[in-house]
């Protein structure tokens, strides 16, 4: 007999991504998790702004399969549809290895290295970069949760250390 599938877990989250260079992408909505033994599935619907020149509509599908029993190790896929009049992108980043420790009680540390590629599609435009974030994340209550990290994007120009390739993120998340 098959197992019944865990019930989703659902979470409503503001992120808000600013490279040092004053570029900004800030990200509002709503995902359904679904956990397994192994891993995960989840898909999020959101809309975001850049400040600037674009609001746009974001759909992620993301999925993670764990290394060990614990998930401490794992490896993960976001595939990442960014909608605007100023943007037109379908972005893949895919992590071979996350490592997600707890510090404490309500604390854990995570690093999280990574390669995406990204289709724009107003710019008929393909990019390749090869990252990594890393940072913290404080539960402050049994549904809600802040992270803070801190990104290096574009490693495979390791040499190129302009305030465009470095970044802060604050993540805000509520489970229902």
């Amino acid at each position: 007999m098959t197992k019944p599938v865990n019930k989703p877990k659902g979470t409503v989250s503001v992120s808000t991504y600013q490279t040092f260079d004053g570029s900004n992408l800030t990200v509002c909505g709503i995902e359904e998790k679904l956990n397994g033994k192994k891993g995960y599935i989840s898909a999020f619907l959101g809309a975001a702004t850049n400040f600037s020149d674009d609001g746009m509509f974001v759909i992620d599908l993301k999925g993670g399969r764990n290394y060990d029993i614990k998930g401490l190790l794992n490896q993960n896929l976001r595939i990442r549809t960014k909608l605007g009049e100023n943007s037109e992108s379908v972005q893949f980043r895919y992590s071979p290895i996350s490592l997600d420790v707890p510090v404490g009680k309500n604390t854990n540390i995570y690093i999280n290295p990574h390669y995406s590629g990204q289709m724009d599609f107003k710019k008929e435009k393909w990019t390749n970069s090869i990252g990594v974030f890393g940072g913290v994340t404080q539960k402050l209550n049994d549904k809600a949760s802040l992270s803070l990290e801190i990104q290096r994007y574009n490693l495979q120009n390791i040499k190129e250390n302009t305030p465009e390739n470095w970044g802060i993120n604050a993540i805000i998340s509520y489970k229902f």
